[in-house]
């Protein structure tokens, strides 16, 4: 299961973090998300390559936020 951390700076706390993890833990591919709005990360584990986590990076634009992939995030075979 690969996992990828997002750098999602706009979280303001605790209840928007957790409507984040829920909105991501609804796609198919994601089994476990942690967002942490302290350090403005989330970490995301999920089944599949780049075309699930494109899915993902949609979902959390989606949501409302802006993002930028953790370094090496974008490296994920297929």
């Amino acid at each position: 299961m690969p996992d990828v951390t997002l750098v999602v700076q706009d979280i303001k706390d605790r209840e928007e973090a957790g409507g984040l993890e829920r909105a991501l833990l609804r796609l198919e591919p994601v089994g476990l998300v942690n967002a942490d709005p302290d350090r403005g990360l989330v970490a995301v584990s999920y089944e599949g390559g780049s075309a699930e986590l494109e899915r993902i990076e949609r979902a959390v634009r989606e949501a409302g936020y802006d993002f930028e992939p953790s370094p090496g995030a974008g490296q994920v075979e297929d």
